[in-house]
C-alpha cells in the first residue's frame, strides 16, 4: 500500500480510538505484529473499531462468576490476542506490518521482573501487589486444552495460542480460570511468533473477579456493590502497573529477550 495511504488510514484509526474514550480502552485485545524488522511485538487493539494502540501493554481481564452461589467460581476469555490481515495491515503505522502467514504463536507467562511473582494479588489498602495467597489461575486455549497453571512461583511456557491464517490474521481467546479466589490479580507474559525474532516485548494482564450480572445489567444491590469494589481495585491496579511495573520501551524489550531466553531453557510447568 502507498505510504501516504497507510499514514492516512492510521491517522483516522488513531482519531477513532481517541474519540472512543477510556471505556473501550479497558477492553482492548493484545495486538501481535511485526515491527518491520522481523521482530515480534505486542500492543493493544480495539477489535471492533480496528484501531491499534501500540503503546498499550497493560490489559484488563474480566473473570465472571455468580456471587449469589455459596462458593462462586470465576473464569473469562478476555483479553483476546489479535493479528490484522493483509488487507488491514495499513492500519499499523509504518514500518510495522502484520504477522506472517501460517505462523504458530505461543505464549510464555513468566515471573514479573519487579515483583518476582508469576501471579500476584492486589492489596487495595496498601496499594501494592503481593503473593497470591493460595490463589492459582489455569490458562488454556482451544489448541492447548491442558494448558498450565500460575500460582505465584510457577511459570507456563509455550502455551499454544494458535496459527495465523494465510492472510496473516489471528484472533484467539485463551480461557483464564481462577476458581473460587476473589479479588484483582496480575500476570505477566511475552509472545513467540514463528518466522519473527522472539520473544515480543512483554504484556501485563490485570484480572478482576466480577459478578456475571454485569453482562446483562441485571445486578441487585449486593452484586452491584461487589462489582463496584472490584472495578475500583482494577483501576488502582492498572494505574500502579502502568506507573511502576511497565519500563521504558527499550528496557522492556531487553528484559523480555533475557527472560524469554532463560524461560525456554526450562520446561513447561502445568497443573
Amino acid at each position: 500500500m502507498h505510504c501516504c495511504s497507510r499514514a492516512l488510514i492510521f491517522a483516522v484509526a488513531a482519531l477513532t480510538l481517541a474519540i472512543s474514550g477510556s471505556a473501550s480502552a479497558q477492553h482492548l485485545d493484545v495486538l501481535l505484529y511485526d515491527d518491520g524488522s522481523g521482530n515480534a511485538r505486542t500492543g493493544g487493539v480495539d477489535v471492533d473499531l480496528l484501531a491499534p494502540d501500540l503503546d498499550t501493554h497493560v490489559f484488563e481481564a474480566e473473570l465472571l462468576g455468580d456471587t449469589t452461589l455459596p462458593t462462586p467460581t470465576f473464569a473469562g476469555a478476555e483479553p483476546g490476542f489479535f493479528g490484522v490481515s493483509d488487507a488491514q495491515a495499513g492500519l499499523l503505522p509504518p514500518p510495522n506490518g502484520n504477522l506472517p502467514a501460517g505462523a504458530g504463536v505461543t505464549l510464555d507467562f513468566l515471573l514479573e521482573p519487579t515483583l518476582g511473582l508469576s501471579l500476584a494479588r492486589w492489596n487495595q489498602s496498601l496499594g501494592v501487589f503481593e503473593a497470591p495467597g493460595g490463589a492459582s489461575i489455569l490458562l488454556t486455549t482451544p489448541a492447548d486444552p491442558f494448558g498450565g497453571s500460575l500460582d505465584g512461583t510457577s511459570e507456563v511456557l509455550g502455551l499454544v495460542l494458535g496459527t495465523s491464517a494465510s492472510n496473516g490474521s489471528l484472533h484467539e481467546h485463551p480461557t483464564f480460570d481462577i476458581g473460587s479466589a476473589q479479588g484483582v490479580f496480575l500476570a505477566y507474559g511475552v509472545a513467540h511468533v514463528d518466522g519473527l525474532a522472539s520473544p515480543s516485548n512483554p504484556f501485563w494482564l490485570v484480572f478482576g473477579t466480577l459478578d456475571e450480572c454485569v453482562e446483562t445489567a441485571s445486578c441487585n444491590s449486593i452484586q452491584e456493590a461487589f462489582n463496584e469494589d472490584i472495578e475500583l481495585q482494577i483501576g488502582s491496579a492498572m494505574e500502579y502497573t502502568n506507573a511502576t511495573l511497565v519500563p521504558e520501551p527499550g528496557t522492556a524489550l531487553l528484559l523480555a529477550l533475557g527472560l524469554g531466553a532463560f524461560a525456554h531453557g526450562g520446561r513447561r510447568r502445568s497443573r
